[in-house]
């Protein structure tokens, strides 16, 4: 029993050592295994796709003419940078309130032509954003930098400057008066006119634009003016004493009949019918005069008084949207490609009007009628571009048409339009 007893516990003993052999080979297995499995996942993960970017495109709004003039320019620009230009044509009488509803919306153009009177409040409501000439500034006429420059920046690359001048029928003038005293002498020599001096503002039209020399000859003004810092709109000078005294001349002109009570359309049609032997007005009837078969010339608008009259000097330009997406892309096609002597005389050939771009200007220095127009720009002072003038239109202009047609006297027209602008300023 001893004997048997010995083999069992040696039995036993022998399966255990077995049993625990066993249990080390099962857990290398398993480790190897586990190992296996976790780095499986980085040989099967899915490839992520980008999306491809937008073409880029620039956007330009512009009315008709000046369409036809950007068309000739943009092929250049689109093979040199390989960007889309797309010219929208839109209402020159709707870009100013369009742009300034599509800009922030993300739906507007990056490039668009205005008015240079437009630059202040364009400037004050972020819509416009101002631009850098440099080195070139010189390259255009100081007027024309003068009418874009609000609180000292420029705010659009000019390309016209405009003014108005007489013109006047050959065939009745051979001579154009020099001062507006000799005016009515001529017209008391003339047989079958129905009127003399056709300047818009009267009858059911106000025109504060046309008559303003009127109110500038003797030292009147709107808001005093300074070259290089604009208007301060906090001094209103509708009734100085200049300003009453040369809305007196043209009250004194309206009684001897030279000047009579005649709107726009109405001064025109007596100047076409070959009805009035003068029309004052500006430059953008220049296609209107050349198809119309008159026989016509035009001249700096005459003195009054020994004074010079100091008409209201505007312009056009393309201005850089503040919104663009793409301004780098804006300033190359507008310095590199529109602010050149091809580019400009693009521009002139589809709407002439006097060039800002002094070396286009000097280019066509043959053209009579352009550098008279020119002249006059050059007497005149830049349209009040600050917001304030939004106040100054219509007074002015109403009480204007009041002397226009003999309802006021020219002293107390003047008071009543400085009492209005006044009172709307400080509303």
């Amino acid at each position: 029993m001893r004997t048997n007893r010995a083999l069992v516990g040696l039995m036993l003993a022998l399966a255990m050592v077995a049993a625990a052999c066993g249990g080390d080979e099962t857990t290398t297995e398993t480790t190897e295994a586990t190992t296996t499995t976790t780095a499986a996942p980085t040989t099967t993960a899915a490839p992520t796709t980008t999306a491809a970017p937008d073409p880029v495109q620039l956007v330009i709004w512009a009315d008709e003419k000046r369409s036809i003039a950007l068309g000739e320019v943009v092929p250049a620009f689109e093979e040199s940078s390989g960007v889309d230009v797309e010219i929208q044509i839109v209402d020159f009488g709707e870009i100013r309130s369009q742009v300034q509803t599509a800009g922030p919306a993300g739906e507007g153009p990056d490039i668009f032509v205005g008015a240079a009177d437009w630059s202040g409040e364009l400037a004050a409501n972020g819509v416009a954003a101002p631009i850098d000439l440099g080195a070139r500034t010189s390259e255009f006429e100081s007027i024309a930098l003068d009418l874009f420059t609000f609180d000292g920046a420029l705010y659009a690359l000019p390309y016209a400057t405009e003014a108005i001048a007489m013109y006047y029928n050959t065939d009745l003038v051979t001579e154009p008066p020099a001062t507006f005293e000799e005016i009515e002498a001529i017209c008391d020599g003339l047989s079958g006119i129905e009127n003399c001096v056709g300047i818009p503002g009267g009858g059911d039209g106000g025109d504060a634009y046309h008559n303003y020399p009127f109110v500038s000859v003797d030292g009147g003004y709107i808001f005093p003016f300074e070259a290089g810092a604009g208007f301060d709109a906090s001094d209103v000078g509708l009734n100085s004493e200049g300003a009453i005294q040369g809305v007196k001349f043209l009250e004194e002109q309206i009684a001897a009949g030279v000047v009579d009570s005649v709107n726009y359309d109405g001064a025109k049609q007596l100047f076409l019918d070959g009805q009035q032997p003068f029309w004052i007005t500006g430059p953008w009837e220049l296609g209107t005069l050349a198809d119309s078969g008159l026989n016509w010339s035009v001249a700096k608008l005459p003195t009054i008084g020994g004074s010079t009259p100091v008409p209201f000097a505007g312009g056009q330009g393309f201005y850089l949207s503040s919104f663009s997406e793409n301004t780098v892309l804006a300033q190359s096609f507008l310095f590199d490609f529109l602010a050149t002597a091809e580019g400009m005389q693009a521009l002139y050939e589809a709407d002439p009007r006097n060039p800002a771009h002094t070396p286009t200007l000097e280019a066509n220095s043959d053209d009579p009628v352009l550098q008279t127009f020119a002249a006059s720009a050059a007497d005149g002072v830049p349209i009040p571009n600050v917001p304030e003038m939004g106040s100054v239109w219509g007074p002015l202009g109403d009480n204007l048409l009041a002397v226009r047609n003999g309802d006021k006297d020219a002293t107390t027209a003047m008071n009543d339009a400085q009492t209005a602008v006044e009172e709307a300023l400080a509303g």
